[in-house]
């Protein structure tokens, strides 16, 4: 694995099944090791975009095998983290911040993924309120 530039070499004359269980494996791992850096260091903006990145790419790789639920699991564990830590930032101004920022990068990928496999009329609109407080925030934040 070439940690530094996220690829993943695989021997070809694996299967489809075991190239994904090794792609999968790669992202669960970095996912563990940016939640453990994440422990010590909550406020790491660098370290909290990788790990939602490493969702995200995950993400993708059930999306294209079809695992469509573990998909949106992989979509809304860092959005509903970073709605938690917007929400319950202990009057820590600057963690609300850097949550409400986040949000910012994990909400598309959830509008965009509900486009295609629509949730539920309530899920929907939560979603949707929820980009209109982001757009909230862009304009008082300039």
């Amino acid at each position: 694995m070439d940690i530094f530039n996220n690829v993943v070499s695989m021997d070809m004359s694996l299967n489809e099944d075991d190239k994904f269980s090794q792609i999968e494996a790669f992202h669960r791992q970095a996912i563990l090791e940016y939640e453990q850096k994440l422990s010590h260091d909550p406020k790491s903006v660098g370290t909290l975009c990788d790990w939602i990145a490493s969702y995200h790419e995950l993400a993708l790789v059930y999306k294209q095998k079809g695992a469509v639920q573990m998909a949106q699991k992989c979509l809304l564990i860092p959005h509903q983290s970073m709605l938690y830590m917007a929400k319950n930032n202990q009057g820590d101004v600057h963690r609300e911040d850097i949550a409400t920022r986040a949000i910012g990068i994990t909400l598309p990928p959830l509008l965009a993924f509900a486009k295609e496999h629509p949730p539920c009329d309530k899920c929907l609109k939560a979603l949707k309120s929820q980009l209109a407080m982001i757009q909230q925030h862009k304009k008082t934040d300039h």
